[in-house]
């Protein structure tokens, strides 16, 4: 299968789980809810024949965390599977379980944007320090860095 993928086999494939937009000549954008992401990715994986995760993205637009799974296989097409998450409750399903290299990328997340990733078996800090303030996440639209907080680092001496 070393043709490109057309969007009406992801549509066939995908029924019921989201709907595919042609984004470029070899990406195709599948939009779908985040109570689905596990069956659309096992979909995309088998039926697809998407066998390599390329990332997982993540976009804070002010109303919601947008996330895009991005994999491709041997026929060379990008699919992009895009959800949202709502503010309030950041919690998706680890997808760590069937694709083992989203671990790593899910802890990133989680780090930056605070997003749970439920099921997941190690989510802890990845890239701030270990002292960072549990509550604050630092690519958040909303995020401030407070006047007084220590956010790690070498402490500097105020003479």
């Amino acid at each position: 299968m070393n043709q490109p993928i057309s969007i009406e086999t992801i549509n066939e494939a995908m029924k019921g789980m989201g709907t595919a937009e042609m984004a470029r000549s070899n990406r195709i954008r599948v939009t779908t809810g985040p109570e689905t992401i596990h069956e659309a990715l096992t979909v995309i994986m088998g039926s697809l024949g998407c066998d390599r995760l390329i990332t997982i993205s993540t976009a804070d637009n002010g109303t919601a965390f947008e996330l895009f799974y991005h994999l491709t296989g041997p026929h060379r097409t990008i699919i992009s599977l895009g959800t949202k998450l709502s503010r309030e409750m950041p919690k998706i399903a680890s997808v760590s379980d069937i694709l083992l290299s989203a671990g790593i990328y899910e802890r990133q997340i989680h780090d930056l944007f605070g997003i749970e990733f439920l099921g997941h078996p190690g989510l802890k800090r990845i890239i701030l320090n270990e002292d960072w303030p549990a509550d604050e996440f630092p690519l958040r639209k909303d995020w401030k860095r407070g006047p007084d907080t220590f956010y790690g680092g070498i402490k500097e001496e105020k003479i």
